[in-house]
């Protein structure tokens, strides 16, 4: 009788839906939520990945001084339609980080609306439902920053093109749930023209969605390709955008050992056996929290369980891809960081089981409700074995029924921590790193427009990642002063190398020989004076390092509070402290940035 009662309800709650308030209803809930989900993530303008990205905006690849720079000349060929859609936007765009953050904006909210529509699959469709599923979902730790064993974005505090295809990939599995593929396809063929690998990795969840329709006799082969067929129609144009730019590449195919670079630069979106254990743990418990709450007894979720398996069954094929085949073509689908699908799903699935559980008529199960939702918000190992333990306690101990009232004041005792420290505690951590990362970007801007007034054809050597500088302690600071990627778009200068830029030899592998000679070089030198010597060789006209000492700073002819600018050229002045440098006063210290 109880599973005849959950089915009406499911149905209720499906027609509702259906309605227009619903939807005017869910797209203020998400934009509310978006806004407390950025005030949890922060947004730092110029980070890691946008300095692949900010120099397309910038168009750097048009200006005489990069011609023969390779990896600038292989950001043509970034064949993401969001960047070739920006390309050269810079000249008609006065505050590009403003429109990055319009963009980061938009692309949470979508994830958002993603994820309150498939919500509204497993119940959640009141008013009440859908703000406290939201709450608990910009809270989750497991979607801050990336996925486990594959590295994928999440809620991550910048803007990139991946992540907005988060959201629209959750719209195509729940326009698939409810049967509408031809949405679902167009909405495949958008995330194709954000990100085509992200595609790919949607191709089995939908397909067990369609087989588990095909099996429930609610559709047919026919339909099904019909529809199908209808929806490719308009991605057509959208594909065709994408694909020239991959053909546009005069070194697109071409032979590379894939795996062996990626060995040296970063082989976490593709290769499982450079995965540390505990990324694999924490993305094991991740599944299996995800696998709980969508299978837990007495839920009509058949739907987005096909597609959660579908999700499981794409990473697996990805840990077995690079033992079978070492094409750069299907290693570049970068499999293991479709974990962000597993992610996304887990983190719905459990969100919305902690939503139905603090209904009033689910009193039996809200102190566990309430112990889920407080431990989503521990970050690491300890969250997710507690989240994992309540669930296992629940399975096994909750029973149907009012629970007495000592649960029930534990329960909000348990709320009231989770709202007033837990929530708070989070968005602090999260402020106090953004406010580095930002003062750092703010001193790489200062130096960018400093160097403004070099030679056009001035090349600068940025100092190496702190945490390989041979110092037994590195601070967090420091570590930000690592996010250098504004400096080339601010100034406009060339920089000789830095690792990240290895990541374009992805698109043209000619430039791998120049970064791998370069880096290897750079990170043999041990002091400023072999980086000044080094430099000096090279015709590199600039070092920028950190401030390491008063006697090395008293040569820089630029400073900001931590970045030194030394010039080896002897004619340059030995030290600039004017005053109409902008954020140096006299002193030489650099003012607080608003």
């Amino acid at each position: 009788m109880a599973d005849v009662n959950v089915t009406s309800d499911m149905v209720r709650r499906a027609r509702a839906t259906s309605t227009p308030n619903f939807r005017v209803e869910t797209f203020s809930i998400a934009l509310f939520a978006s806004a407390i989900s950025v005030l949890r993530s922060g947004f730092v303008f110029g980070l890691t990945s946008n300095l692949y990205h900010l120099p397309i905006v910038a168009g750097l690849y048009n200006e005489p001084q990069y011609r023969d720079d390779g990896f600038i000349q292989s950001l043509r060929y970034f064949a993401s339609g969001v960047w070739l859609m920006l390309s050269g936007v810079e000249r008609y765009v006065d505050d590009v980080p403003l429109l990055f953050f319009v963009l980061f904006f938009l692309s949470r909210l979508v994830s958002f609306v993603g994820l309150l529509c498939c919500a509204s699959l497993l119940g959640v469709t009141e008013r009440r439902d859908k703000i406290v599923f939201s709450l608990v979902v910009c809270f989750t730790a497991f979607l801050d920053g990336y996925s486990y064993a594959g590295s994928g974005g999440l809620f991550i505090n910048y803007f990139t093109h991946s992540e907005m295809a988060n959201g629209v990939a959750l719209l195509a599995i729940y326009f698939a749930a409810r049967g509408r593929y031809t949405t679902a396809v167009i909405a495949v063929g958008i995330i194709f023209f954000i990100n085509a690998f992200f595609a790919v990795w949607l191709v089995p969840p939908l397909v067990l969605i369609g087989i588990r329709h095909l099996s429930q006799r609610k559709v047919t082969i026919g339909q099904i390709s019909l529809r199908v067929l209808i929806g490719l129609v308009p991605c057509v144009p959208l594909g065709l955008v994408v694909l020239n730019g991959f053909l546009a590449n005069p070194e697109f195919g071409h032979p590379f050992d894939l795996a062996g670079f990626l060995r040296q630069y970063f082989p976490g979106h593709v290769l499982i056996d450079s995965t540390s254990l505990a990324d694999i743990v924490g993305l094991s418990a991740v599944t299996l929290i995800g696998a709980l709450a969508l299978f837990w007894p007495g839920r009509p979720a058949s739907d987005l369980q096909a597609a959660y398996l579908g999700a499981i069954l794409v990473y697996l094929i990805g840990i077995a891809v690079p033992f079978v085949t070492a094409s750069p073509l299907i290693l570049n689908l970068h499999l293991l960081r479709s974990g962000t699908v597993i992610h996304l799903l887990a983190a719905l699935a459990i969100a919305a089981l902690a939503t139905n559980w603090l209904r009033r008529d689910k009193d039996a199960a809200f102190l566990p409700a309430c112990l889920v939702i407080l431990f989503l918000s521990f970050d690491g190992w300890t969250g997710l074995a507690s989240v994992l333990a309540v669930l296992i306690f629940a399975l096994r101990a909750t029973v149907p029924g009012p629970a007495p009232s000592r649960q029930r004041t534990i329960g909000y005792l348990v709320l009231a921590m989770t709202v007033l420290v837990a929530y708070p505690l989070a968005i602090r951590s999260s402020l106090n790193f953004n406010r580095i990362c930002n003062e750092a970007v703010a001193e790489w801007t200062d130096v960018g427009k400093w160097a403004r007034s070099t030679p056009l054809t001035a090349v600068f050597l940025t100092p190496r990642r702190p945490e390989l500088d041979g110092r037994a302690e590195v601070s967090i600071a420091d570590m930000a002063l690592d996010r250098g990627g504004v400096f080339e778009f601010v100034s406009h200068r060339r920089v000789w190398v830095d690792f990240k830029r290895g990541g374009s030899a992805m698109l043209t592998p000619s430039y791998y020989p120049t970064w791998r000679s370069r880096l290897t070089d750079v990170e043999g030198l041990n002091s400023l004076a072999e980086r000044m010597a080094y430099a000096s060789r090279n015709g590199i006209g600039y070092v920028i390092d950190i401030c390491q000492s008063p006697e090395a700073q008293s040569g820089a002819v630029y400073r900001t509070k931590r970045l030194c600018v030394y010039s080896t050229d002897a004619t340059e002045p030995t030290v600039r402290k004017d005053a109409s440098v902008r954020g140096l006063p006299p002193d030489g210290r650099l003012r607080s940035s608003s």
